[in-house]
């Protein structure tokens, strides 16, 4: 589905739920994706059998707390795993076109890290880092952070490179652009600092955009336009996008699709509007339960009981069960498979066996959505 059709879905009433996806060229293909670390504790399994399409001009939210494997997918897919990092199994495949419109297909996990430098991080794949003071070199003027990844990836001659970074802060909306190309990153506030690492990304016009909570050091007004400044060349530019967040309020605005990843696996994934309005397992109604919500009755915000497994320790069966008020005996002895809600909601649940006991929602979630729900009734009556 093209991400301009379904952009910011949570805030629209009609439901897409159970269609079949209008989906364009798929450009990155990741199937059981599995990645372990060496540490000096031992082997640590952090990521246990992904499997993630994303095809052009969609955005895909991969959400979870913090340690669920989140960023570490995405770098393996940038190819920039840690030399730690130990590959068990799985594939990543990325799909390009070149300048003359030929496209090609690479196996990153297959590819030597000089060559994924030279050919796919920044150029066809470039990221953007949650903290733009650590991801932008203190000693190096905005100019010349810009222009380094079009000299370093097309040889582009320096004046020329000058006015396309210049072009570039104007489009992600910093005033006085020559301005501030002369200066460094600690004379810029925190949500210019951000558009600056947006510009940078954007340098060489990569066909994917990697987000890793890009609006967690801003305050919430900034936080809005940033999403929406993405949102925006995301359209014009017509590329696709990756959100790395523990947010739910960011990915209600931004995603087409959303998979929920919880201690190095996804355990549900869906349209934005089957993930917020029809969630099926429960660490989704946690997370949503989690959410701060201004028109509740209840002065107490909802956690998440316990805290993630440690991952040096696998147990058997579901790693939620421990947390989970509602898991099953089996659930402490296997693993359970993705279950098939619609043609494109799936849940790692053993509640959608049909031989469970049949579980709803809690209530407390049910009157919550509703809520939503009607507010994004009003949202629409506003347009």
């Amino acid at each position: 589905m093209m991400a301009e059709e379904n952009k910011s879905s949570i805030l629209t009433s009609e439901s897409t739920i159970g269609e079949k996806p209008i989906h364009g060229e798929k450009i990155l293909n990741i199937e059981n994706l599995d990645i372990s670390f060496k540490t000096t504790a031992g082997i640590v399994h952090a990521i246990r059998g992904i499997d993630i399409d994303l095809y052009n001009n969609e955005t895909v939210a991969i959400v979870g707390e913090s340690g669920s494997g989140k960023s570490v997918t995405m770098k393996a897919a940038m190819g920039i795993l840690s030399k730690n990092a130990i590959v068990n199994s799985g594939k990543i495949e990325f799909t390009y076109r070149h300048d003359d419109g030929t496209k090609e297909t690479v196996s990153i996990l297959e590819k030597d890290k000089k060559w994924i430098r030279t050919h796919i991080n920044g150029k066809r794949i470039a990221m953007v880092f949650q903290d733009p003071m650590t991801s932008l070199d203190p000693t190096m003027n905005i100019g010349r952070q810009i222009m380094e990844g079009m000299i370093w990836h097309f040889h582009t001659p320096k004046q020329e490179a000058w006015a396309r970074a210049v072009e570039l802060l104007r489009e992600v909306g910093i005033e006085d652009p020559e301005k501030r190309m002369k200066q460094y990153p600690h004379q810029l506030s925190g949500g210019m600092r951000q558009r600056v690492v947006i510009a940078i990304a954007l340098s060489c016009n990569p066909d994917l955009l990697i987000c890793d909570e890009p609006t967690t050091a801003l305050d919430v007004t900034i936080q809005a336009r940033i999403l929406e400044l993405i949102r925006r060349i995301q359209k014009e530019r017509k590329i696709s996008v990756i959100y790395i967040t523990h947010d739910l309020g960011v990915v209600a605005k931004v995603a087409d699709f959303v998979d929920v990843m919880y201690a190095g696996k996804i355990v549900e994934k869906g349209r934005v509007n089957e993930i917020f309005y029809d969630p099926k397992h429960p660490y989704t109604w946690g997370l949503l339960s989690a959410m701060p919500d201004l028109e509740t009755d209840d002065d107490r915000l909802y956690a998440i009981p316990g805290s993630p497994p440690n991952l040096l320790h696998e147990k058997p069966g579901d790693a939620f069960a421990p947390r989970n008020r509602y898991a099953l005996v089996l659930d402490d002895k296997l693993e359970p498979p993705m279950f098939q809600v619609s043609n494109t909601h799936y849940a790692a649940t053993w509640l959608l066996d049909p031989r469970a006991p049949k579980v709803e929602m809690p209530a407390e979630l049910k009157t919550k959505i509703e809520r939503m729900k009607k507010g994004a009734l009003r949202y629409d009556s506003e347009l």
